[in-house]
């Protein structure tokens, strides 16, 4: 199977881009199906490069390339040098716009999916183990970074979101539809290590599948999906729907595994 992310992404959302609503009270309440948002929130979890636009002290514009990972909520995470001129950029004025591209590999660039992101980027000071974990989650290669003493982790707290999904698809989307819930992210947090722990014991074949390599591993998990290390290849599963409540995860991991 394609490890490389982009392209399904943009497959991904062409094929579920109609929402839909399902309701089981076994699962613990309602599922919402993929429409535009969910494919925002797909390019927001499964891509690894993006444009970041800074403002330069004389006010002008700055573009450049980025790897990005997210946070539990779907904050963008950002691995930057001090001594990258976007760091100084930032350090002067934290506004920021973030360009995240899903039409690697699509015949017709301009027909796919992209969200821009638009908030402020702030360094991350103090403990940043979470942070860690979920950025090496989808940049395992970057741990070589982490012994230099001018790399520091920083994350943009979007405010708004443009979605351009195809031409003539275009949705507006605020924060609070972008990113996860605070209560959601926090109980999805205290079951995350032993869901993991749990699959890691009793279902590594599932994790094989999902990942499409003997010896997988899920590195991480949210309420949209799965990160796993297939090797020292990241591979993204997203769920059907973010979940609405940390009960419903169960459901989702069986779901995820059946449609693989």
């Amino acid at each position: 199977a394609n490890i490389s992310l982009t392209p399904p992404i943009a497959m991904w959302i062409r094929r579920r881009c109609a929402p839909t609503c399902d309701h089981d009270p076994e699962k613990g309440g309602t599922v919402t199906q993929i429409g535009p948002f969910e494919g925002a929130r797909a390019l927001l979890r499964g891509c690894r490069y993006a444009t970041l636009a800074t403002l330069a002290e004389d006010g002008g514009p700055f573009a450049t390339l980025v790897a990005v990972s997210a946070d539990a909520r779907g904050c963008p995470l950002l691995l930057l040098s001090d001594l990258a001129r976007h760091t100084a950029n930032l350090a002067h004025d934290p506004r920021a716009s973030l360009l995240l591209d899903g039409s690697e590999g699509a015949a017709a660039r301009l027909a796919a999916p992209r969200l821009t992101l638009t908030g402020q980027v702030a360094r991350l000071d103090g403990a940043v183990e979470e942070e860690r974990r979920r950025y090496l989650a989808r940049h395992p290669d970057a741990e070589r970074l982490l012994g230099l003493a001018d790399f520091r982790f920083y994350r943009m707290v979007p405010d708004a979101g443009h979605l351009v999904a195809g031409f003539g698809r275009i949705d507006a989307i605020d924060a609070q539809t972008l990113l996860v819930p605070v209560a959601l992210a926090r109980d999805l947090a205290a079951m995350e290590q032993g869901a993991i722990d749990h699959m890691h014991a009793d279902h590594a074949d599932a994790i094989d599948l999902l990942a499409d390599h003997d010896g997988a591993r899920i590195a991480a998990l949210d309420a949209d999906g799965l990160d796993l290390l297939a090797g020292p290849s990241p591979v993204r599963r997203n769920f059907a729907g973010r979940l609405d409540a940390a009960v419903q995860l169960r459901a989702a991991m069986v779901e995820v595994v059946r449609n693989a």
